[in-house]
């Protein structure tokens, strides 16, 4: 579920030239204006490894690369609220339109679900109901792995959007170069904030890793699997 925070008129080209995920280019005589709204960050590498499940894999805010789709092709099910997401996402899992704050599957259906660079896109104000929705729909034991920035509030005044340009090295030697490009967040979403919304939402902090300005969070569901 990708609840875009800018427009597609802030869509900017990143460090190598690329655009965002699946969205649009500027129009005519728009991008020295919009480029000046942005605070530009490093660009990332990251090694990202297999996924392991022993039955599908629901991955939240599927769409773009959809990443975890070309990991697990035939075992993941993407939902995302924009259908032209998922539609430009490649070809294999099972695509769904669907908003992560009202999930439609039934109470402890998944072994696994995954979250890749998605919760920056959701509205702080909606992040609990989005964990609380994910631990419902997995089965007692199940495994929720997020990847995603660490996003600090505004960083250099005018400069309104944050844009992190990102390579990732998949299982079986691919890459994927992409950028993300989001609005500040009220307040500071780092690793701290989303152990604490994971832990009040119910879940077990398993893993937790820093690299950079990205963070990995592992997180399972009380009970047996």
């Amino acid at each position: 579920m990708h609840l875009r925070l800018i427009p597609l008129a802030a869509l900017l080209a990143l460090a190598a030239g690329s655009l965002s995920a699946g969205l649009s280019p500027l129009p005519p005589g728009a991008g020295d204006s919009h480029e000046r709204r942005v605070y530009r960050f490093e660009r990332q590498e990251l090694t990202v490894p297999d996924i392991e499940s022993p039955g599908y894999i629901l991955d939240i805010g599927g769409g773009g690369e959809g990443v975890i789709g070309q990991i697990r092709p035939r075992q993941v099910i993407a939902i995302d609220i924009s259908r032209r997401e998922l539609e430009g996402a490649p070809a294999g899992p099972l695509k769904i339109v669907m908003d992560a704050r009202d999930l439609k599957f039934l109470d402890n259906t998944f072994p696994v679900a995954t979250s890749f660079f998605t919760l920056m896109y959701i509205n702080e104000g909606d992040h609990l109901k989005v964990f609380q929705e994910i631990r419902r729909v997995l089965a007692p034991g199940g495994r929720f792995l997020v990847w995603d920035v660490v996003l600090p509030k505004q960083l250099e005044k005018g400069k309104d959007i944050a844009a992190f340009p990102f390579l990732f090295h998949l299982p079986g030697g691919k890459e994927v170069q992409t950028g993300y490009g989001v609005h500040w967040p009220p307040s500071l979403h780092d690793l701290a904030y989303y152990v604490r919304l994971a832990e009040k939402a119910g879940f077990r902090v398993v893993k937790r890793s820093e690299a950079g300005r990205t963070f990995y969070l592992e997180l399972r569901k009380p009970g047996a699997p």
